[in-house]
């Protein structure tokens, strides 16, 4: 059975949109090539699909024209075109996928476990992308405007790091990329941990992939924020009474049914055995979790495949995915410094939100004058941008203005933070004066924060 021959018939004897919208030219045989390119040329002229006699008056005497009679004589009644072009990408994957294992198993041996792993996930996102279609075709009968409670409180997302943001928008939405600019040392990181923690205080399940922190320590900081703890004492070791039982009680609400742990270690004030029997004896709540990647070299295809992985266990409780930071993803052949490469890791993290149905979040750095570095091109996928400003320590406070908003009015709003525990409350505050000058010699000196690599500000 010739499935390119028969989609072709189908399409244009029922001339269907949807059919056309997801059909490529790679699906199709070598032998069809010219005619799909005549049916294209006559969608784009006349905004419509042709039908058999309309496509032969556009064709002049040659192979399409041949082809074109040929296919008006496919006897294909019993099968819809669904099936159809089901069958026939079915087909063209199976023949991808072939060629891409030749080559994978042409390298097996020298791959270690990781490669394997790595090079199999590759293969399954480049199956994916090469077979995704426009299938999002509607006619006014398929979509319901009005939206129910429950329906707008699953669609939409509240990050909680400002009530002024979250009110405004009514939450961002899911399958939006959301992405925070700041200068080194802004505390680009702390807002990714609160909104990470925000969302698990909700209910929900959230990620953040950490490229430049190792593991431990971004629990530091999500545990400092949700026990409302010193994040210098819990990295010092020097906590009171008081703040151990709180991060002890919010690392057992992690779990579940581990109150009687808590209870133990009221009586022992052993916190090695308190969390030595929580992770062997109890078990992790099943939907509500603050998940922590550390990759150093994250891919976009690692985070492809562990967003899928999430996904599949996690389902609608998987709301936000945190990526600290766009600048630091590897590609593959590419400098992670160059403008080019920003973009494409800028539209792929959209297409990743929209794939997964998630918000998904990244931090990325801006230069002296607030502009994006290395590429202001990474800007265009986002659906909001989002500069933010530290101000002095002593202000206890983060200021954000929208650079870009898609469907919204742009805003600047003020959020406090307790620079000791790293929590940004969502209360909105008046904006901090800016920093007074200095006159020295008939000239103007503008006070400057220290633009170091760290991400807290100030040596606290």
């Amino acid at each position: 059975m010739d499935c390119s021959a028969i989609v072709l018939n189908k399409l244009l004897q029922e001339r269907n949109l949807d059919i056309w919208s997801r059909l490529k030219l790679v699906f199709l045989d070598p032998a069809f090539s010219s005619l799909y390119s005549a049916v294209s040329k006559y969608y784009d002229n006349y905004s419509n699909i042709p039908s058999f006699d309309e496509l032969e008056i556009t064709l002049r005497e040659g192979p399409a024209l041949r082809t074109l009679a040929t296919l008006k004589l496919a006897d294909n009644h019993d099968i819809s075109s669904e099936v159809a072009l089901n069958a026939l990408i079915d087909q063209y994957t199976q023949n991808e996928t072939i060629k891409l294992l030749d080559k994978f198993i042409d390298k097996l041996p020298v791959y270690d476990s990781a490669e394997i792993k790595e090079n199999l996930a590759a293969i399954a996102l480049a199956i994916d992308e090469k077979t995704l279609t426009t299938e999002g075709v509607y006619n006014m009968a398929d979509i319901m405007l009005f939206k129910n409670a429950e329906e707008l409180a699953r669609d939409r997302v509240h990050l909680g790091f400002n009530n002024t943001f979250d009110a405004t928008l009514a939450g961002v939405a899911r399958q939006e990329l959301i992405l925070i600019g700041g200068k080194r040392g802004s505390g680009k990181s702390i807002a990714a941990s609160n909104i990470v923690v925000n969302q698990y205080e909700s209910g929900n399940t959230a990620v953040i992939f950490s490229i430049e922190m190792v593991a431990h320590e971004v629990l530091e900081r999500n545990l400092s924020i949700l026990a409302n703890v010193s994040h210098q004492n819990i990295k010092q070791s020097r906590l009171t009474d008081e703040e151990l039982l709180r991060l002890v009680q919010a690392r057992a609400d992690m779990f579940m049914d581990a109150q009687d742990i808590v209870e133990q270690f009221k009586i022992n004030r052993d916190r090695f055995k308190f969390e030595n029997a929580l992770v062997r004896e109890k078990h992790l709540k099943t939907d509500n979790q603050m998940i922590i990647i550390d990759d150093r070299a994250l891919t976009l295809t690692s985070l492809d495949l562990h967003l899928g992985k999430l996904k599949g266990k996690f389902g609608d409780k998987f709301t936000v995915a945190v990526v600290d930071y766009l600048n630091q993803i590897v590609v593959e052949g590419a400098s992670q410094f160059d403008w080019q490469p920003q973009i494409v890791i800028s539209k792929k993290l959209k297409e990743l939100a929209r794939k997964y149905d998630i918000v998904m979040v990244s931090p990325y750095q801006i230069d002296a004058t607030g502009e994006a570095r290395f590429a202001k091109g990474i800007l265009d996928a986002a659906d909001i941008a989002l500069v933010m400003d530290a101000h002095d320590k002593e202000k206890g406070a983060l200021t954000f203005e929208t650079t870009k908003i898609r469907g919204g009015r742009e805003m600047t709003f003020t959020s406090p933070i307790n620079w000791d525990t790293l929590r940004i409350s969502p209360h909105s505050i008046e904006q901090p004066e800016a920093k007074e000058t200095i006159k020295k010699a008939g000239k103007k000196k503008q006070i400057t924060k220290d633009d170091s690599a760290a991400d807290i500000p100030w040596d606290v």
